[in-house]
């Protein structure tokens, strides 16, 4: 009995010694301590264990602390910019909202921003793949591609055999898989594209004991670079299913977008700094930056977000556009995880007056995210925030536009996740013109959605209510 006691006054200290440390650690984020707090109350050792893989801050800051490269450019671009916007000498003219946001991506993102652009917005993977397909079979000098998921199935096979053909032509090709959503590939796959003189990197591959501290931290950027002029970033892997081939998943609804201009010299110099975290190699050959050339007249941000960032630049992105918003705002998002933040800004829009929607999944593919998106709907639908379930097939496009102005395409969910773990690419497009069709693309997923309405909040089973509870409780850890 009295080793029971011991074992049990031994136990408790454990946990509240634990408690104190995450508290100290993760005091900048109380929905995330408390959830770890939670985890901790149920096992504190496996907790803990858990809480080191997945949620350590300082670990983050330590695993990413030599990321950029020496004498990266997009910081001394960014800082010129922001000093010609204090001298009125900068060429956004849009309005005054949308200066203020560019300002602040140039401060904290170091995005630049470049003028002549020309997109070409990709519906779904039919569109992606026609484009992309003859842009690397017109390659004449590199191809680098950067892919959270690429499989070895039809799509991928076809890519990797282009990609071989090109190599054996001279073409220079770097391609970096991440080590999670990549890690089904075939050695075979792999050998082949090697033994073409491929370059090939994996980023943090799961290799024990290493995966206990990196297995969180993913790469899903999904973007190519061709002879530095062609860019591709969006929310399409390379795999059969987005091109609605998959009998699990069927129709499969995404974005992606393809530019041309300099606003692909900001997606190469993304791809070499990842490179330099896995090689050390630095790349500044003129070759890769070819002399800007008028490709069109669209402003363009490229934004990359990450653990290896001071700042949330997603988050504060998104945070200054629901802010700034005055007619409407336009979220599509497979995965709606927001912390409170975010959620206090679209309440705060609707109440306003700004019309806010969001698109979310009907059909999941993943059911925890799908089930902790649904706890959100009881605190946004009484403020007037209109929430849509998709119901045509998979919703995995990353779409956010306000007033039909600024519109964001990219691989960035509305989520914790994207915000603050994942290495992420976004373009930011201001303008009505391109805008618009981003508009008219999400009017058409509305029309395929079902709204969501307080009579479905109250109609939950108690098992369903029981369900989203505790994916709630784990929603900042997903």
């Amino acid at each position: 009995m009295i080793k029971l006691i011991k074992l049990m006054i031994g136990s408790a200290l454990l946990a509240l010694s634990l408690a104190l440390l995450i508290i100290c650690l993760e005091k900048k984020n109380p929905e995330k301590t408390a959830a770890w707090l939670s985890f901790l109350a149920l096992n504190p050792l496996l907790g803990m264990m858990i809480y080191l893989v997945f949620g350590c801050t300082p670990l983050k800051k330590s695993l990413f602390r030599s990321k950029h490269m020496p004498g990266e450019q997009l910081p001394a671009l960014a800082h010129q910019q922001k000093q010609a916007f204090s001298e009125n000498e900068i060429y956004i003219q849009e309005s005054i909202d949308a200066k203020g946001l560019s300002r602040l991506l140039l401060g904290k993102a170091f995005a630049p921003l470049s003028r002549n652009n020309s997109l070409t917005l990709l519906h779904n993977g039919d569109a992606k793949f026609a484009a992309l397909l003859e842009d690397l079979e017109k390659a004449q000098d590199h191809i680098h591609m950067e892919y959270y998921i690429f499989h070895d199935d039809a799509i991928g096979r076809r890519v990797q055999q282009i990609l071989i053909r090109k190599a054996g032509e001279g073409i220079k090709i770097r391609l970096m898989f991440d080590g999670l959503g990549s890690r089904s590939l075939a050695k075979n796959f792999l050998r082949e594209l090697r033994a073409a003189g491929i370059e090939l990197q994996w980023f943090l591959p799961l290799r024990f004991p290493r995966a206990f501290l990196t297995l969180n931290y993913r790469n899903h950027r999904k973007l190519v670079v061709i002879d530095g002029r062609i860019g591709y970033l969006g929310g399409i892997n390379i795999g059969d299913e987005y091109l609605s081939r998959s009998a699990k998943y069927g129709f499969w609804r995404d974005t992606h977008l393809r530019l041309e201009g300099t606003s692909v010299h900001t997606i190469q110099e993304t791809f070499f700094n990842d490179w330099y975290y896995l090689t050390g190699e630095i790349h500044r050959d003129p070759r890769y930056f070819p002399k800007e050339r008028e490709d069109g007249e669209m402003l363009v941000q490229i934004i990359g977000g990450g653990p290896d960032s001071h700042y949330e630049s997603i988050k504060e992105l998104f945070f200054t556009m629901l802010s700034t918003a005055q007619k409407e705002i336009v979220v599509t998002t497979p995965y709606f995880i927001p912390d409170e933040s975010m959620i206090m800004a679209l309440k705060t829009a609707a109440s306003r007056g700004v019309a806010v929607k969001i698109i979310l999944q009907g059909k999941p593919d993943h059911k925890l995210p799908y089930l902790a998106s649904s706890s959100y709907f009881r605190d946004l639908i009484p403020s007037g925030v209109e929430i849509y379930r998709y119901q045509k097939g998979i919703l995995h496009s990353k779409v956010l536009t306000v007033d039909q102005e600024i519109g964001v395409v990219g691989s960035a969910n509305f989520d914790i996740r994207s915000f603050q773990i994942d290495f992420e690419l976004s373009a930011v497009i201001f303008g009505s013109d391109f805008a618009e069709k981003l508009v008219r693309d999400q009017e058409q997923d509305l029309q395929d959605s079902l709204q969501i309405t307080q009579q479905d909040l109250q109609s939950r089973t108690p098992l369903l209510s029981l369900q989203i509870a505790l994916a709630r409780l784990l929603s900042p850890l997903l």
